[in-house]
């Protein structure tokens, strides 16, 4: 199998960056692409398909987080759905050229109606779901967000049981067979597949989707990204070597005991697939990119932002400014890298996620 990503010249940084990931030349955000990422047909919408756990969020905004055993008043409270792929699949509907598919363990039909809205009003397909009839509320997560200093602190509660392999397959190629207009001369359904890092089930998925891939003739055209976001889940190490694109959060790499992220992916870079991107957020300092082939480093800093009103989802924008800038407009991997980090910088200025794209470079 060939190397999916190539370099055209070497940089240390994204703003001087001419390394190409879709295999065009540098800065290139046309429709198409040497290795099929981008179709050559601009009427065309690339496939994506993420997995992951829906949660329904309670947000609570305070100035400063609670002193243990005290009583605060918020300065705001609301409620959204939340969970990092679905966040991250709301943005990615909002651009036109992207097909989004979700897919997530989730309640009853009625209590899942609330949890979906906001992807279906931004085009994202949840056919592929998976309905416990049983279970007649949502996992919960209840989030206080302090002004002074920015934190975030979670609490979460699921009895939903994660997806299982089962699942998994019959709703994937149901998605398959559903995301193509011509099941006779079937062409490659999804060009990027991305995960929740959630343990030993993923790791099975990948392999049926690399077996049905491969098998099809579609492996070179396909990009798989895990996120991998707390490093205690079981089995969640054993993902590494499966993605072509590998996001870790701050957490994770404090975890192991770096406080840079450049220092954190020089590391774990060992362990991952040798021809694999990986991304590390460090929140207000913006991000660091590594491609590992040809050990090529890239930074950003994050986007100037006036007035922060709500950094919750800020990492899965980041996560979907890069399936955008890579998998769909076709951008270099110091290009893609910036416009992430700004995306992300944007959401922060906003609650939730609607119109995210709209100021955004089309």
């Amino acid at each position: 199998m060939h190397k999916m990503f190539r370099l055209h010249s070497k940089a240390s940084s994204a703003t001087s960056s001419t390394t190409s990931f879709s295999g065009g030349s540098s800065g290139t955000s046309g429709n198409s692409s040497s290795n099929g990422y981008i179709s050559s047909n601009p009427g065309s919408k690339v496939g994506i398909y993420l997995v992951g756990a829906t949660y329904l969020d309670t947000i609570m905004h305070v100035d400063n987080f609670p002193t243990e055993d005290t009583k605060q008043r918020a300065e705001r409270v609301e409620q959204r759905r939340g969970g990092n792929a679905a966040n991250t699949a709301e943005v990615l509907g909002q651009d036109p050229r992207a097909k989004v598919w979700y897919m997530s363990s989730m309640p009853s039909p009625v209590a899942s109606k609330v949890l979906l809205r906001a992807l279906e009003e931004s085009n994202v397909k949840t056919e592929a779901c998976v309905y416990h009839s049983s279970q007649l509320s949502p996992p919960q997560a209840y989030i206080i967000s302090a002004s002074n200093p920015q934190t975030r602190t979670i609490i979460s509660h699921s009895t939903l049981p994660d997806l299982t392999l089962e699942e998994f397959i019959k709703k994937f190629d149901m998605a398959c067979m559903k995301a193509v207009s011509d099941i006779v001369q079937m062409s490659c359904p999804f060009r990027w597949i991305h995960f929740e890092g959630r343990g030993a089930e993923v790791y099975k998925m990948i392999d049926h989707i690399e077996s049905v891939y491969i098998r099809q003739g579609w492996r070179q055209k396909l990009t798989i990204s895990v996120e991998f976001e707390k490093g205690d889940r079981p089995g969640i190490k054993n993902l590494l070597q499966q993605a072509d694109v590998c996001f870790f959060s701050k957490l994770y790499a404090e975890t192991l005991g770096f406080d840079r992220p450049e220092d954190f992916l020089a590391s774990i870079g060992d362990y991952c697939k040798p021809t694999a991107t990986l991304f590390c957020c460090w929140g207000a300092l913006g991000a660091v990119g590594l491609h590992l082939e040809s050990r090529t480093r890239f930074s950003s800093s994050a986007g100037k932002i006036d007035m922060i009103m709500d950094t919750v989802g800020a990492g899965d924008t980041f996560i979907a400014g890069i399936i955008l800038a890579l998998g769909v407009r076709g951008y270099d991997i110091g290009r893609g890298l910036r416009f992430a980090c700004e995306l992300a910088s944007l959401k922060c200025t906003q609650y939730g996620f609607k119109r995210l794209l709209r100021s955004t470079e089309v």
